[in-house]
């Protein structure tokens, strides 16, 4: 795999884990400066370093890869244009949130019920600090498409059948949400996308799509009050 996408692992990675460093420095920072509760000292130092984080690391990012050529299987060939890349992101988000409900309805015909852990979390910090929805809606698919869509799966694909790569790739991605209730619904999520990805040949396209299923998701915990 190129070097530079091994850089961008590793800026994901440390991106994903700092916050067992930088959170803890960020609370004694708010304790020492206002006066919130301990309660709220640990939700806006949570915010405030994921989103600091992801930010730095989609700007390391950018950097790595703003002259890489393209070098996967998926990205060979002539791009989707603009108009038709519109189109894919659009019913991709759609087929989005019907996987999802399918997933969702496969998962309670074993019992499996209740919302998703990880997106109940996110809409309890974006309710209590609302900079989180820049973390959510923007930094999160930015970064979650280029690691697990253009750099594992279309990594994968170079070297075996995409169809395998796209599972392979889709499962780590499940897996990374730390859900293990809801893995079959991040598993279909991740399977869409990299059918998007390898048709348009355009990481923009489910990046954009991401954009969107997240914005929804975000809107219904704040409608619902946490109930979605």
């Amino acid at each position: 795999m190129n070097r530079r996408y091994w850089y961008v692992l590793l800026t994901y990675f440390i991106a994903y884990f700092s916050s067992l460093i930088g959170a803890p420095i960020v609370m004694g920072i708010l304790r020492a400066v206002t006066d919130l509760s301990s309660t709220q000292i640990v939700t806006y130092a949570s915010v405030y370093w994921s989103v600091f984080s992801n930010f730095i690391a989609v700007i390391i990012v950018w950097l790595l890869l703003r002259k890489q050529p393209r070098s996967t299987k998926i990205e060979q060939g002539q791009p989707a244009s603009v108009g038709v890349s519109v189109i894919y992101a659009v019913l991709g988000f759609v087929a989005l949130l019907i996987g999802q409900y399918i997933a969702i309805a496969i998962m309670s015909m074993f019992g499996v019920g209740g919302a998703s852990q990880n997106t109940e979390m996110l809409g309890e910090l974006a309710r209590a600090v609302p900079l989180m929805i820049v973390f959510t809606s923007v930094l999160a698919p930015i970064l979650e498409e280029i690691v697990f869509r253009k750099i594992i799966y279309g990594g994968l694909a170079s070297r075996m059948n995409i169809h395998v790569a796209a599972v392979i790739s889709s499962l780590f991605f499940g897996l990374m949400h730390m859900d293990l209730a809801y893995l079959l619904v991040y598993f279909v999520i991740g399977l869409i996308l990299c059918y998007m990805y390898t048709k348009t040949k355009r990481i923009a396209v489910p990046i954009a799509a991401h954009m969107l299923m997240n914005v929804i998701a975000m809107i219904i915990q704040f409608t619902m009050g946490g109930n979605a």
